[in-house]
């Protein structure tokens, strides 16, 4: 955070190609997906240790309606930070996604997330 207040200070990036600006609710969504991480890692590792390996792997796409690349970016790799699931592809507003469990190809295909991206950057992130 530190990093990002001195270049944001140096004025190193241009402000309207980098479209994120700071705010609460940047911070309210660097929380909430903080315990996504830690819950998913919980949930992972639980998995990891069970003796039969419970897994159901499974990929699903994710169909966004953001025009803009920065949104989509954000989306894939909140949900590439999120342990047990796998940005693989962004291409042309479809998210192609990896997921460990089918709980959590379901987590992903509510939109919570992608709703929480639309807070964050005022876009339309995510359509089913």
């Amino acid at each position: 955070m530190i990093t990002v207040f001195i270049i944001r200070r140096m004025k190193f990036f241009d402000e309207e190609l980098y479209s994120l600006h700071f705010s609460w609710r940047l911070v309210g969504f660097w929380g909430w997906l903080g315990k996504e991480i830690w819950l998913s890692s919980i949930e992972v590792a639980k998995i990891v240790l069970h003796p039969k390996c419970p897994i159901s792997p499974r990929t699903v796409e994710i169909h966004t309606s953001a025009d803009d690349n920065f949104t989509q970016l954000l989306l894939g790799n909140s949900i590439t930070l999120t342990p047990g699931t796998l940005t693989l592809d962004v291409h042309e507003g479809k998210l192609t996604v990896h997921t460990l469990t089918d709980a959590g190809a379901k987590a992903l295909l509510s939109g919570e997330m992608a709703a929480k991206v639309n807070y964050v950057t005022g876009a339309n992130a995510c359509s089913q």
